[in-house]
């Protein structure tokens, strides 16, 4: 039975802020710490060095919304026997675990306090997710609140030494104090115990379903686990034996095009795809619904309004899909 834990309780004596308690549950072997500092004079330089230019918004981002980098934990065959998966597309050797700090409010004038929120994990995940040559779990720190982003990158086929990132995902700025059910669950998912030992490419990609996971439990209201079945915490991990990483992947693909997939057996660049097309259509929505309250014609009204049904039915059907 593996133990559930309630991300809720912190114990005030000891100081355990939520962004520790995550780190301890990823489970992560001693062989993987690094537990490097990364200043933010060796970040710029880097910068340089990878010819990745930082514009000057990127600079006072660095310098004036980050507090500390911390490199914690190197995943790689030598420190962890999980085999590298590289092809033409995609290279995944290691994956790096990394804690940023950003500056508390109290450090930051009044204006800077709202965009912090709002902007400073997208921001900084981008900057960092660019510079930064490997998959990166990254675990953001503000004041007692934890977001946590991996990004998916592909070889750049124009320059094979550079990597792209085609995806970045973000989980909400979570605080101990008010933790849903489903963050809870997505939290108690979120290890390595958890995640595929197939190989590197597997393994990261368990973890961004896992954000996914919790990104699609704002509408379903339950958190899905990888294999289906909404939470249940006392599954035990099976061994893991499959065909070659290409002919699975082709497989999968064959499959999701074949057969009508529950939301859980597609793959991520499929469930991504159905999150932004509902995105896109709630958008569509709310402009649609924007345009009836300004408009004084009946029946350019009439019209918008038999829009904004169809619409509604095609986010039915795409809700559908995510459970």
């Amino acid at each position: 039975m593996i133990e559930h834990i309630d991300f809720r309780l912190v114990d005030d004596a000891k100081q355990n802020r939520l962004a520790d308690k995550v780190y301890q549950h990823l489970g992560l072997p001693d062989s993987t710490f690094l537990g490097t500092r990364i200043t933010k004079k060796m970040l710029l330089d880097s910068s340089s060095h990878n010819g990745n230019e930082l514009s000057p918004n990127d600079k006072k981002l660095v310098t004036d919304v980050i507090q500390s980098i911390e490199w914690l934990n190197t995943l790689k065959p030598e420190t962890l026997n999980i085999p590298v998966y590289v092809t033409d597309t995609v290279e995944y050797i290691e994956v790096a675990v990394i804690r940023v700090t950003l500056k508390s409010p109290q450090e930051l004038d009044n204006k800077d306090k709202g965009k912090l929120k709002s902007n400073a994990s997208k921001k900084v995940t981008k900057l960092l997710h660019t510079l930064i040559p490997y998959p990166v779990i990254l675990l953001l720190e503000l004041a007692d609140e934890l977001s946590i982003s991996l990004a998916d990158k592909r070889i750049n086929q124009a320059d094979k030494t550079k990597l792209v990132i085609e995806h970045i995902y973000n989980s909400d700025w979570l605080n101990s104090s008010s933790l849903t059910k489903a963050h809870n669950d997505f939290l108690n998912d979120f290890s390595l115990k958890n995640a595929s030992n197939l190989n590197y490419f597997e393994l990261y990609q368990d973890f961004i379903a896992m954000l996914i996971g919790l990104e699609t439990s704002k509408i379903s209201g339950r958190y899905l686990i990888k294999d289906g079945s909404f939470k249940n915490l006392s599954i035990e991990q099976g061994n893991l034996q499959s065909e070659s990483q290409d002919d699975e992947l082709r497989h999968n693909s064959l499959l999701e095009s074949t057969l009508c997939l529950t939301f859980s057996e597609k793959s991520n660049e499929a469930k991504t795809a159905l999150l932004r097309e509902l995105a896109g259509l709630e958008a569509e929505l709310s402009s649609i619904r924007n345009k009836i309250k300004k408009e004084t014609q009946m029946n350019t009204k009439l019209r918008l309004n038999v829009e904004a049904r169809k619409i509604k039915q095609a986010i039915s059907v795409v809700t559908s899909q995510l459970s």
